[in-house]
C-alpha cells in the first residue's frame, strides 16, 4: 500500500515546509484536503493524518519530525473507524483524545 499523509496547517509555513521535505524524501505521497472541508477548521487547525502506515513506520517519521524540531499533537493513523469521517469530526476527535491524555499526564506528574 502506498504511504500517505494529510497535514493541515494553517498558520506555520515554516512547519509545514519542513514536514513535506521529508515526506519528499521518504516518498511519501502529500495529499491535500478540499477547500471546502478546510474552511471548517478553526484558524489555529493543525493535525497529521498518516495513511497506509505501519505503527513502526509512524514512530520512525514521528522521530524525524522531532530531530527538525518540528511536533503536531494532533494525529492519528488511519483506520476503518475514522477513514471517512469529514475533517471537522477528525479534528474534534483529535482533539478531546490529545485533552484527555495531556489531564492524564498532569494527574501522574502531580502524584509523583
Amino acid at each position: 500500500m502506498e504511504k500517505k499523509i494529510l497535514y493541515i496547517n494553517k498558520k506555520d509555513a515554516d512547519k509545514l515546509r519542513g514536514l513535506r521535505n521529508l515526506a519528499l524524501i521518504r516518498k511519501i505521497k502529500i495529499l491535500t484536503a478540499a477547500e471546502e472541508e478546510l474552511s471548517t477548521l478553526p484558524e489555529e487547525a493543525e493535525l497529521l493524518k498518516f495513511i497506509g502506515f505501519s505503527s513502526q513506520e509512524v514512530g520512525s517519521f514521528l522521530l524525524d519530525l522531532r530531530k527538525l524540531g518540528i511536533r503536531v499533537d494532533l494525529k492519528c493513523m488511519e483506520t476503518e473507524n475514522n477513514r471517512n469521517w469529514s475533517l471537522a469530526e477528525l479534528y474534534k476527535e483529535l482533539q478531546e483524545e490529545h485533552e484527555y491524555m495531556t489531564k492524564g499526564q498532569q494527574r501522574r506528574a502531580e502524584e509523583s
